[in-house]
This record gives structure tokens, C-alpha cells and sequence, in this order.
């Protein structure tokens, strides 16, 4: 059993936001009325965005793609879930991407078709990684805490910044769930379907080294999301390359450099502190080695 680190920055800009709230509380007071509209706006395409999903997608469960429903329901037990989230699946266009939201406090987890194709090409392990990652946003509850600092979302980047950790500290329970599909399922992610089994790992981690600049940094603070360059952490890293399961494994690596030490990536340094799930959580995981 092992426990899950949360990002540290979740935790700090979280309290950033809750202290910002606050203080715009008292002022914010003027334009209630205004934060009244904007409230019914999103709850109102919300539960339009809900119905459609209700009514044109696939609602999964034991008879209708048992084997995802099978995966959530392992997941949800592992992470103490008590209550399994309503599943569905749509057609996405060629997309790869699996969301979790929440309305009225029901918890929806929406994948996207091409996504479950994957489990039919062999890779089970890469939508793994993908629905534990979703899952943690359910464990975490971030759809609400978000809306519980909705004040917060005035100051520029913050709010941006939160989402990102909060998307690293999902990362990481998905690499617990699932180590051999984590890296993996951001090189899917990355390039597709096809063509994620072609590329070197190292080099596309290392990839900000040649290409950063101030336009890749500013994309990054303006997005809820890091770049996925940025997201193969050591651990990852570490899971790909000491495993043989899969042809791609096998290649001869590129020379390195004295920038190859990752464990330096900005973002996601070990936090030395060794912040863990909160106590009301009492988590801990077993990697599916």
C-alpha cells in the first residue's frame, strides 16, 4: 500500500483562493445581483450540457460495456467512492479525451468514444490511467471547490493555476492506479491513436529544453491544463522504460545529457513535505503491477 502525494500547489492556491474570496466578499455584496446572473447562467448549460448527455449518449453499466463499467467499479473501491458515478459514453469525433463533472450533486464521468476504443486495440491499462485520473477529480471534489471560491475567479491566472495542480495531483493517482498506462496515455493523448506507439518518451519530456520560450509559458499559465510534456513525470518515466511488456520499450534510447535528470521538472518536484491526502479521505492505493 502506498500513499498518494497531492501536488503542493493544489493545496496552496486553493487557500489563495479562499483567502481572495473572502476578502471580496464585503465589496463583492454590490454585485450580487449580477453574480446571481451569471450562477443561473451556469447551472441552467449545465443541465442542458447533462440532458444531451442523458439523451444522446451511452449510459455504461453491467450490460452495456461491462468491461469499462468493470474498471470503474474496481477504481471506485480502490479510491472509497462510496457512491459509483453516473458513466456515459459519446461520439467524439476522432477526440480522446474522458471528463467528470457534477450537477445537482450527482457525479457524471463522460468518455469519449474513441477513447474506449483503445480497450479494443489491446491497451486496457491506458483508459485505466485515464478513468483514475477522472475519478480523482470526483475523490478531490474539485467541480465544487471551485464554485466555492467563485469570487476567486476575478484575479487573473490564479484560478488557471489551481486547475493545473489539481490536474497533476490526478495525474499521479492515475500513474498509482495504472503505472504501465500512465505514460502511455499522455503519449495517446499527445498524438493519437497511432502514433504514440512511434514516439521516445525521453525525448518528448525533455522537448521544453529546446522549445520553450515566452509564448509556451504564457499558452501554459492561460490554459486549466500543463502541457502534457510536462505531465510524464520520473515515476512514469521510471514504470515505461524498466518494463518489456511492449515492443516500443525496447528501442535503443538517444544519448543523453546532463539535462536528463527530469526529477528537475519545474512543475512536479517530489514534495519534500510529503503532503498526502487529507485524513477525511484516509487513502491509500495498490498499483495494478
Amino acid at each position: 500500500m502506498k500513499k498518494i502525494e497531492i501536488h503542493k500547489k493544489e493545496k496552496l492556491y486553493y487557500n489563495l483562493m479562499i483567502i481572495t474570496s473572502v476578502l471580496l466578499c464585503i465589496p463583492g455584496i454590490l454585485f450580487l445581483p449580477y453574480m446571481l446572473l451569471i450562477g443561473l447562467f451556469v447551472f441552467l448549460s449545465t443541465g442542458l450540457f447533462i440532458g444531451y448527455i442523458k439523451g444522446s449518449g451511452v449510459h455504461v453499466n453491467k450490460d452495456q460495456f461491462p468491461d469499462l463499467y468493470t474498471i470503474v467499479i474496481e477504481q471506485c473501491k480502490i479510491l472509497s467512492i462510496k457512491k459509483v458515478p453516473e458513466v456515459y459514453i459519446v461520439e467524439s469525433g476522432g477526440l480522446l479525451n474522458a471528463m467528470a463533472t457534477k450537477f445537482v450533486g450527482a457525479n457524471y464521468l463522460i468518455i469519449y468514444s474513441d477513447l474506449y476504443e483503445v480497450i479494443m486495440d489491446g491497451r486496457k491499462d491506458i483508459v485505466e490511467f485515464i478513468i483514475a485520473h477522472e475519478l480523482c477529480h470526483v475523490k478531490r471534489n474539485h467541480v465544487y471547490k471551485k464554485m466555492y471560491v467563485f469570487p476567486s475567479l476575478i484575479i487573473p491566472f490564479l484560478h488557471l493555476a489551481y486547475s493545473r495542480a489539481c490536474e497533476y495531483t490526478c495525474d499521479r493517482v492515475g500513474y498509482e492506479l495504472s503505472p504501465k498506462g500512465a505514460i502511455d496515455g499522455i503519449k495517446l493523448l499527445a498524438s493519437g491513436k497511432r502514433l504514440y506507439t512511434k514516439m521516445d518518451t525521453r525525448v518528448y519530456a525533455k522537448q521544453l529544453e529546446v522549445t520553450d520560450s515566452f509564448w509556451v509559458w504564457l499558452s501554459e499559465k492561460l490554459s486549466t491544463h500543463p502541457h502534457l510534456s510536462k505531465r510524464i513525470t520520473p515515476e512514469m518515466q521510471r514504470a515505461s522504460f524498466n518494463s518489456f511488456r511492449y515492443s516500443d520499450t525496447k528501442k535503443t534510447l538517444p544519448n543523453t545529457t546532463a539535462k536528463d535528470d527530469i526529477n528537475n521538472t519545474p512543475d512536479f518536484k517530489k514534495n519534500k513535505e510529503g503532503d498526502t491526502l487529507k485524513k477525511e479521505d484516509n487513502q491509500r492505493f495498490m498499483p495494478n503491477f
